[in-house]
């Protein structure tokens, strides 16, 4: 495979073998983890319908938990980007995934909002520990001029992961039991037992943790190979990154205009994903009248052709734009504005075409800006740094999509929603435009 080939001249031969190995296990175990943590991110998406309907809530009350989740994930985000530079990615992968796996195994047994927002909220807060630590694990193993063709194929994981999570889960929803009850209206309510959902879940992500710290390792001197600098006889390795203070790094990543682009445009973008990730099946459910589990199998199709999405825009990044990570994210934000205004015409039968086009046009973006470009801009030594403070801006609307999509579509209406996705697609554009022609760094 030539994403794993060295590009160095004259290396030793038992050098090249063995990082092609620890290579290979790093691309290996960091995939793994992060979409693992989708298999209990997922969960409450499937969910959502079944105990809105058991606890009689509305979308505002619902959309409480969700934002709870939100704030937990951005907060993480500022916070383990900077500790995942300070301290190295695989132990604070380690906390992550013991949180996560808790927090599910809790949701399942709660009963109240109180309850199941906190245990979100912190479930949040442990998904966090993710993307900025699966992305400062690879930017030690992988260098600038590889990144686009091997973030590509790697970049499914967060796609598989979520297609992988929302197909769990709505096969779980479709076969476990139902139960009727009498609403407060005195009106019969069958709802699925969606707290299975949460327990497979968490039992899945146990197995994922323990293959991905077998496998991966935080960086090549780890295991007594030369940083990937050297070892490409590129730019000289920064030896003195793990000595530099956690402050120093944070605020040299944060003079870095580009950085404050993406971090922007992120904002957006994810607030458009999470609407989906969230709120498609609700949506689908109520406002369509389809099954719950179909609906469910159909949201699938907004990932699973996000994953063509993110290794085209990955590939095309550099073999036409030369490392230039936003000519094709603008490209691409722009035919997301069409997409959006497909599905909201579509009739039911073109409802699985247009949320894979949405998903394409997203998931594309998405990737390139939250994973190539903070990469390239924020440098290995701040990877973890910029990885986080991008996501984390990102994870602010993630976190609004809760409750302002809960809120719009219950005050004004679905229709109102599909206006503000568009306006935030045509936003994102605009802002990603303003850095057409830089190029990062090593």
């Amino acid at each position: 495979m030539s994403a794993y080939t060295t590009v160095s001249e004259g290396a030793d031969t038992a050098l090249d073998r063995e990082y092609k190995l620890w290579r290979l296990r790093a691309f290996i175990g960091t995939w793994l983890a992060y979409a693992g943590f989708y298999l209990c991110r997922k969960t409450i998406s499937i969910a959502q319908p079944e105990f809105m309907k058991e606890f009689g809530w509305g979308a505002e009350l619902v959309g409480v938990i969700l934002t709870g989740y939100h704030i937990g994930y951005a907060t993480g985000q500022f916070v383990n980007g900077a500790l995942g530079d300070k301290w190295g990615p695989r132990r604070i992968l380690a906390v992550g995934f013991v949180t996560t796996i808790l927090m599910n195994l809790l949701f399942g047994f709660s009963v109240s909002i109180s309850l199941m927002g906190l245990f979100w909220t912190f479930n949040g807060y442990a998904q966090s520990c993710g993307w900025p630590s699966v992305i400062k694990g690879m930017s030690n193993w992988f260098s600038i001029k590889e990144r686009g063709k091997v973030m590509g194929p790697w970049g499914t994981c967060y796609t598989v992961g979520d297609v992988v999570g929302t197909g769990l889960a709505a096969f779980v929803i479709g076969h476990v039991g139902k139960q009727t009850i009498t609403s407060p209206a005195g009106h019969q309510v069958t709802f699925s037992d969606w707290r299975w959902v949460f327990w497979v879940a968490a039992i899945a992500l146990v197995g994922i943790a323990v293959v991905t710290l077998l496998l991966f390792r935080d960086k090549p001197k780890d295991v007594g190979l030369p940083d990937i600098e050297e070892y490409h006889n590129c730019s000289k390795g920064t030896a003195d990154e793990e000595a530099s203070g956690l402050w120093a790094t944070t605020k040299e990543v944060l003079r870095r205009g580009p950085v404050w682009v993406l971090g922007g445009a992120y904002f957006g973008i994810k607030f458009i994903r999470y609407t989906f990730m969230f709120w498609a099946v609700t949506y689908l459910t109520l406002e369509r009248g389809m099954a719950t589990d179909v609906a469910g199998y159909i949201s699938t199709l907004f990932a699973l052709v996000g994953i063509a999405g993110t290794v085209v825009a990955s590939y095309l990044s550099d073999k036409v734009f030369r490392s230039r990570r936003a000519p094709i994210s603008v490209i691409m934000l722009v035919g997301l504005m069409a997409a959006l205004y497909f599905f909201w015409h579509a009739p039911n039968n073109l409802i699985p075409l247009a949320i894979g086009l949405i998903g394409f046009m997203t998931y594309g973006p998405d990737f390139v800006i939250s994973a190539v470009a903070v990469m390239d801009f924020g440098s290995r030594k701040g990877a973890a740094t910029a990885a986080g403070f991008v996501n984390g801006l990102g994870s602010i609307g993630q976190a609004l999509s809760g409750v302002v999509v809960g809120w719009v579509a219950s005050v004004f209406g679905w229709e109102s929603v599909f206006h503000l996705l568009f306006a935030l697609a045509f936003a994102c554009a605009l802002l990603v435009a303003t850095i057409w022609n830089k190029v990062g760094t090593n």
